[in-house]
């Protein structure tokens, strides 16, 4: 996910603040959905009980589809990442060496992610004695948990998303180029390639879709083809970098002032466009050739980023709320420990899944027992591993 790709805190500036909103807008949809998923049933009664026919399925399409936070998380690592590129091929320079790149975003992922490996195997020891623990194991060091579950083991649950960013990270150095790099003898080659690269994407999952599905049937395999492979997803990935570019060009050019004072609309724009695109996938996904829906998908929360790296004024300051902007910066630990936060909270006050109050004070400590343990990962932990491999990657 994006936070895993948040540049240390130098440079960037007003867009460094745009994309924290967004990753603590990203963060609250995760958190949201793994809340949900304990009280949907009441959840579900009630808007289908309390709203009109014409207004229930939409309210129950942002419900159901909470897991958007990982599409927006997604699109935002492509835009974080492609930033350092773009600046060095702009000032005529080759980006960051493949060995440089993935040296610092192993010092970005692993560290915190090895304590809550420790922190999940100490709160639960006896997953220690179940037959397939050292393969769950290798799989979640070696990053691959996303694609094989060894004995059914699942120590992170939402840690599948590491997965795909890894295979992205492996993939960014040898595209960034062809993808970012302005050419003036090619003018188009970063369309074409971006659109190569989305339309192999969009179509692998279309076959992916109608191949392995089963008439009415959310089978394992259709939601590992769809949702975590990277053949799937490369395309949020590729948009968000191309956002990037496109963000860079417009920054320090006379279409900034226009394009600051249109971006309010385009974010709107954007935020109904996905809507549809949520309301469209979970009607048609369990249809034979119900795939196509995720692209539209995809095109909306990139267009939703770049509208919001584009805000500047009274609109900025709408979005870039000091709590999400904190939340945002925190995200990665937030998103290694909320299950475990609302698993302790859900323990403590025991059963009461039928109310709002039961609703709202899980939600309200979980998320603040959540945030904590995010900001103790980041203060502890991640901070000091980014800056101690910068210092070793100057020093070498």
């Amino acid at each position: 996910m994006s936070f895993l790709a948040r540049p240390a805190p130098s440079g960037g500036g007003r867009v460094l603040v745009q994309l924290d909103a967004l990753r603590g807008v990203a963060i609250l949809a995760v958190f949201v959905q793994h809340l949900g998923d304990r009280f949907r049933p009441f959840l579900e009664a009630r808007i289908d009980a309390g709203l009109p026919a014409a207004i229930a399925p939409w309210a129950l399409t942002i419900l159901h589809h909470a897991w958007w936070g990982v599409d927006l998380f997604f699109v935002l690592s492509g835009f974080s990442l492609a930033q350092g590129y773009v600046r060095a091929f702009a000032a005529g320079r080759a980006g960051p060496s493949p060995g440089v790149f993935l040296a610092r975003r192993a010092a970005r992922i692993f560290p915190a992610f090895l304590v809550a490996l420790v922190v999940m195997v100490a709160v639960h020891p006896s997953v220690v004695l179940r037959p397939g623990f050292p393969a769950a194991l290798a799989a979640h060091l070696a990053l691959l948990q996303g694609y094989v579950t060894p004995g059914g083991i699942v120590l992170l649950g939402a840690a599948w998303s590491l997965t795909t960013e890894a295979h992205f990270y492996l993939l960014l150095p040898w595209i960034a180029r062809p993808l970012l790099a302005r050419d003036p003898a090619r003018p188009a080659r970063r369309w074409l390639v971006a659109t190569a690269i989305c339309a192999l994407a969009w179509g692998s999952r279309a076959l992916l879709h109608a191949w392995i599905l089963e008439p009415g049937v959310h089978t394992a395999l259709l939601e590992a083809s769809q949702r975590r492979w990277i053949t799937s997803r490369l395309d949020q990935f590729v948009l968000g970098a191309v956002a990037a570019a496109v963000h860079a060009s417009i920054v320090g050019s006379p279409r900034a002032v226009i394009a600051a004072r249109r971006a309010p609309a385009a974010l709107a724009f954007s935020a109904a466009a996905l809507v549809v695109a949520l309301r469209l996938e979970g009607a048609l996904y369990l249809d034979p050739h119900g795939s196509w829906p995720y692209a539209l998908l995809s095109l909306a929360t990139a267009a939703l980023v770049l509208s919001a790296s584009l805000l500047e004024g009274r609109a900025l300051v709408v979005i870039a709320q000091a709590p999400l902007c904190a939340l945002g910066v925190v995200s990665y630990g937030v998103f290694l420990y909320h299950q475990l936060a609302l698993g302790v909270v859900g323990h403590v006050l025991g059963d009461g899944s039928s109310t709002w109050a039961a609703l709202f004070t899980n939600a309200a400590l979980g998320l603040a027992l959540s945030a904590l343990l995010g900001a103790a990962s980041w203060t502890l932990i991640e901070r000091p591993a980014l800056r101690g491999a910068a210092a070793r990657l100057r020093a070498g």
